[in-house]
C-alpha cells in the first residue's frame, strides 16, 4: 500500500531531525579566547590565556615556534585558563599564529587568538624592527634642457607600495613620483623660468615605507644610479634595544684573602693544645682559614654584568652580555658585532 513508504518517509525525516538537533546540543563553541599581552617574548615570560565556551571540556593551547601544547584548567563552568613559560628552546614570535582547541563529548572545535601576543606599544616596535629597510635599486633622469619650459623625466625603481618625491637643488619644487608599476614610479617635471638648473645639479630622490625612508642623490646629467648589491640588502644582525638588565657576578678570589685567612688561622691555631696538638691546630687553622678568607673575598669582590636584549630585524629577540655598562636604551638602534651590541644610528 502507498500509506508505508510515506510512513517510513516521515520516520526517516524524523529521525533525521532529531539526530541533527542532538549533534547541535553537544557541538563545542568557543565563544572568546585572550592572551594577557606582555611587554617582550624572552625565555622566562608567562603567557596567560583564558577561554570560554562550551562548559565540561578539555581546552589546549598551541604556539608557533613552541614544541609543547599548554592544556587549560576549567576554573568554572565554560570558562578555561592556562599559562605558559617561554623557554630557552622555543622560537615564539611577536607575529606566531596561537590556536585553541576545545573538545567536548569527542567533538571538536578550534579558533586562533585574534589579538597580539605584546602590548601595544611592544607590538608596534616589534612590527618596526621586523619590517626590512626600504630600498632604491635604480634612480634616473632625462632632460632635453635646464632651462624654462625644458621637460626632465624621472624614474625611480625600488620597494612597491611606497611613496617617493623628488627635490631638485635651484628649484623649490618637490615633485611627487607615480607607481605606475608595482616598485617602479615615474614623473615628468616641467622647468619654471626662476628654476636655477643645471646638467650639475643635485636631485634627491626619497622612498618611503611606513616609517622607514631612503634616500638616493645624483646630478641630472649623470647616468642612471644603481646601489650595489651590498649597500641595499638588509642587515640581520640590525635590531632594537628591548631592555639591559644589570646581573651582579660573584667575584673571583685571589690569594691576597687565602694569605690573610692562612696567617689568621694558623696564628689561632696556635692558641690551641700542646706539643704535636699545637702543631696540628696551626695547619687545621692555617687551612681553615685560608677557606674561610677566600669565601669572604668572594662575597666582598663583586661583579656587573649587563644583558642587552635585542629585538632583530627579523623579529627574533638575541641577549648579548657586556662586562661594562654599554650606555643603551630602550629603543636605541644596535647591531651586534662579535658577540656584543655597538651603536647603529
Amino acid at each position: 500500500m502507498a500509506i508505508y513508504p510515506t510512513l517510513r518517509a516521515l520516520l526517516l525525516s524524523a529521525v533525521t531531525v532529531l539526530a541533527g538537533s542532538a549533534w547541535a546540543q553537544t557541538a563545542p563553541v568557543i565563544r572568546t579566547f585572550t592572551v594577557q599581552p606582555v611587554a617582550e617574548l624572552t625565555p622566562g615570560t608567562e603567557l596567560v590565556f583564558k577561554l570560554t565556551g562550551t562548559a565540561a571540556g578539555s581546552a589546549t593551547v598551541t604556539l608557533e615556534g613552541s614544541p609543547h601544547t599548554l592544556a587549560l584548567s576549567e576554573t568554572r563552568a565554560g570558562t578555561y585558563e592556562g599559562s605558559y613559560t617561554l623557554g630557552l628552546r622555543d622560537q615564539v614570535k611577536f607575529n606566531s599564529p596561537v590556536r585553541a582547541a576545545l573538545r567536548v563529548a569527542g567533538l571538536d572545535t578550534q579558533a586562533v587568538l585574534g589579538q597580539p601576543l605584546l602590548t601595544a606599544s611592544a607590538q608596534q616596535a616589534a612590527l618596526a624592527a621586523a619590517t626590512p629597510a626600504p630600498v632604491i635599486e635604480r634612480f634616473g633622469t632625462q632632460a632635453s634642457g635646464y632651462s624654462g619650459g625644458h621637460d626632465i623625466a624621472f624614474e625611480v625603481q625600488g620597494t612597491p607600495g611606497a611613496k617617493v618625491a623628488l627635490t631638485l637643488a635651484g628649484s623649490d619644487a618637490r615633485i611627487a613620483l607615480a607607481e605606475t608599476q608595482p616598485g617602479l614610479y615615474s614623473a615628468h617635471y616641467t622647468v619654471r623660468s626662476r628654476d636655477r638648473l643645471s646638467a650639475s645639479s643635485l636631485a634627491t630622490a626619497t622612498l618611503t615605507s611606513g616609517s622607514k625612508t631612503v634616500k638616493l642623490q645624483k646630478t641630472l646629467s649623470a647616468a642612471p644610479l644603481q646601489p650595489t648589491l651590498a649597500a641595499r640588502q638588509s642587515c640581520g644582525s640590525c635590531g632594537v634595544v628591548q631592555a639591559v638588565n644589570v646581573v651582579e657576578v660573584k667575584g673571583e678570589p685571589g690569594y691576597v684573602g687565602a694569605i690573610a685567612g692562612g696567617v689568621a688561622g694558623a696564628v689561632l691555631g696556635n692558641q690551641v693544645g700542646k706539643g704535636d696538638g699545637r702543631t696540628a691546630a696551626r695547619i687545621l687553622g692555617a687551612v681553615g682559614g685560608a677557606y674561610a678568607g677566600r669565601e669572604i673575598e668572594k662575597q666582598v669582590v663583586k661583579d656587573k654584568r649587563y644583558d642587552v636584549t635585542v629585538r632583530l630585524q627579523d623579529g627574533s629577540v638575541q641577549t648579548v652580555q657586556h662586562t661594562e655598562d654599554p650606555g643603551f636604551q630602550a629603543g636605541q638602534q644596535v647591531k651586534i658585532v662579535d658577540g656584543r651590541a655597538v651603536r647603529n644610528d
